[in-house]
């Protein structure tokens, strides 16, 4: 067991990021697998993804993970056993892994993790951690002193609101809201003022590229659609203001629920939280002024971590070499023992 391989797993609902014990390696990829009329696989990561909205009707494309959770087992096994054996040729069986999973979800939901690690990988052991916790970690919070934490990370499919007291998340709530919501928003902006009808792809790209919050660049993008009344090919310029407004309602929403939260946190670690602030991540925070937005809704400090879409991968690292931190994951006969 000395030499046993540990790696770390954060399994997004668009993004892998798998990370050695040692940090001497890295793997970020797209979470999806385009699977051949047989079964077969066609590719996998980013292969996969640069096949999304163009695959022919015998190749199916896949996202395993939905809403912060495997939804597919089969395709989620297939996809981490290529990617695992790509990442420094990793030997079935003869993996310690360590993998961030959401608080506010189900026994169930939790199994299928192990459940996944057990198929095709043959993991040699597993343990699974709130990535409240790993996201705290990874903002260098005390997670074991009694003081509360709040962490709010904003992912692609999930918003993941944390309260964290002596190691554990004593007040967690999961939206199913995230950037995949607000490229949604988007689409539907682009549909109705501009008649043009685009892919997830070009919405997201709009979102990463013009989006802000407050204030920002008056900028332009071209994208390419069907036109929706005579669904022939048409490129119309998108302005960044259309795009921003078309996000406002969701950020509020989302917004409303972090109040929400810390409406509900205990007196005691309330004042910790009002006095420390609220800690923002994930990638979509990058979003151009919208930690700013947040902290002016909510009226408390508010500090967004440093390389937000890594953050819970770089906490899971530090989990895996601090001993007192590794109390804090559990294995599969630990989830049993929580009922």
């Amino acid at each position: 067991m000395l030499f046993q391989k540990v790696c770390g797993l954060d399994l997004g609902t668009d993004t892998i990021k798998i990370r050695d014990k040692n940090g001497r390696h890295f793997l970020y990829c797209r979470n999806v697998i385009a699977l051949r009329q047989n079964g077969s696989v066609l590719a996998v990561g980013d292969g996969a993804y640069g096949i999304y909205e163009k695959n022919p009707a015998n190749v199916r494309v896949v996202w395993p993970m939905a809403n912060g959770v495997i939804a597919n087992l089969t395709e989620m096994g297939l996809l981490l056993s290529h990617l695992l054996k790509r990442f420094n040729g990793f030997l079935s069986g003869n993996a310690a892994l360590y993998i961030a999973v959401p608080s506010d979800i189900t026994q169930v939901e939790k199994r299928a993790f192990f459940q996944v690690m057990n198929g095709k990988i043959n993991a040699g052991s597993i343990r699974l951690i709130e990535k409240g916790i790993a996201d705290a970690v990874s903002a260098e919070l005390p997670v074991l002193s009694g003081r509360g934490h709040m962490v709010v990370n904003i992912g692609a499919d999930t918003t993941e609101i944390s309260v964290i007291s002596s190691g554990k998340v004593i007040l967690a709530q999961t939206l199913k809201t995230g950037g995949r919501r607000l490229d949604e928003d988007i689409a539907t902006m682009v549909r109705r003022k501009f008649n043009l009808s685009i892919g997830q792809k070009t919405a997201e790209a709009l979102k990463n590229n013009l989006a802000f919050m407050i204030n920002g660049p008056r900028l332009e993008q071209k994208v390419f659609g069907i036109h929706t009344l005579s669904g022939l090919p048409k490129s119309d310029l998108i302005p960044s203001l259309a795009v921003s407004v078309a996000i406002i309602d969701t950020v509020d929403y989302i917004v409303e629920n972090i109040k929400s939260v810390y409406n509900r946190v205990p007196p005691q670690l309330m004042k910790d939280i009002a006095r420390e602030g609220i800690y923002l991540t994930g990638g979509v925070s990058m979003i151009l002024n919208l930690p700013e937005y947040i902290r002016k809704e909510i009226g408390i400090p508010l500090h967004h971590i440093q390389d937000p879409k890594n953050s819970t991968i770089r906490g899971l690292m530090e989990v895996m070499n601090n001993r007192d931190l590794r109390k804090l994951t559990y294995s599969l006969n630990d989830l049993a023992s929580m009922r």
